[in-house]
């Protein structure tokens, strides 16, 4: 395993952990607000909101943390599989919606492009490097998954291998969820 794949996984675990560290500190000292901003959240949207925020969340090349829903999931004890479920569907969902945007619509506006170019840099050498694993890393490491999507909807990769690749992303979403969930009942 090379430097930077190694690098990649350390920082995915240093992610996770750090994830761990922010929602057990949350539960010690807003346990109740959260837990109430949650369940309104829950009563309005249901499980499904919790699937239409990743999908936004990956389809749009903001700054939205799709776990950001997994915790109010977790913390308005929503059932488990169909959390899971509805994330994993929404992120797949929302990195087409890129992949599709990067594909189609954003090479014809200028303004992205150079804006694309910027981000694309850091990325590109990823997907040079690893190829279709790149989709892969970006779906499970601290990497951006819409960013990556958009580049490889960019540069034309195949959607099937797209697609293909990111349904890694599904492990990611149990991982982080019960990885959640530990933080916030310990």
């Amino acid at each position: 395993m090379d430097n930077e794949l190694k690098a990649l996984l350390l920082k995915a675990i240093y992610a996770l952990l750090g994830i761990i560290v922010v929602i057990v500190a949350l539960s010690h000292f807003l346990k109740e607000p959260i837990h109430i901003l949650s369940i309104q959240f829950i009563n309005i949207f249901g499980v499904y909101g919790v699937g239409l925020g990743i999908l936004l969340s990956d389809s749009l090349p903001a700054f939205m943390i799709p776990d950001a829903f997994l915790f109010l999931a977790v913390a308005g004890e929503l059932p488990d599989i169909p959390v899971i479920v509805y994330a994993s569907a929404g992120s797949i969902t929302g990195g087409s919606i890129s992949y599709f945007l990067g594909r189609y619509i954003f090479p014809k506006i200028n303004k992205i492009q150079n804006f694309l170019k910027n981000h694309e840099e850091k990325l590109i050498v990823h997907l040079e490097k690893y190829g279709v694993w790149a989709v892969v890393l970006a779906a499970t490491t601290p990497l951006p998954y819409s960013w990556m999507a958009i580049l490889v909807g960019t540069l034309k990769m195949p959607y099937w291998k797209f697609l293909f690749s990111s349904f890694s992303r599904a492990p990611r979403f149990i991982i982080y969820y019960y990885a959640i969930k530990l933080g916030w009942f310990s």
